[in-house]
């Protein structure tokens, strides 16, 4: 995964998550965090997770926070690995 810098930061190549009203593509940290507070989960540092996609405005946070949602979501069996 990589991220790309711009003003809201991008996953690269998008995310395709299990949701609960299905399939959904994460492109962006806004994405990332509606999707989070929607679909809360309890394994990973979920409090920690949501903290890091709302105070992510410096290049090295945004790097961190989608690194915190990729990884809650690997944790919580919601990356749809038949997509891609």
């Amino acid at each position: 995964m990589a991220i790309t810098s711009s003003t809201s930061a991008a996953f690269t190549p998008p995310l395709p998550l299990k949701g609960e009203a299905g399939a959904v593509v994460i492109r962006t940290l806004d994405e990332a965090l509606v999707f989070a507070e929607r679909n809360p989960h309890p394994e990973g540092d979920y409090e920690g997770m949501i903290r890091r996609l709302q105070g992510a405005h410096r290049e090295e946070d945004r790097i961190e926070a989608a690194n915190a949602f990729r990884w809650w979501c690997e944790a919580n069996g919601l990356l749809d690995e038949s997509v891609g």
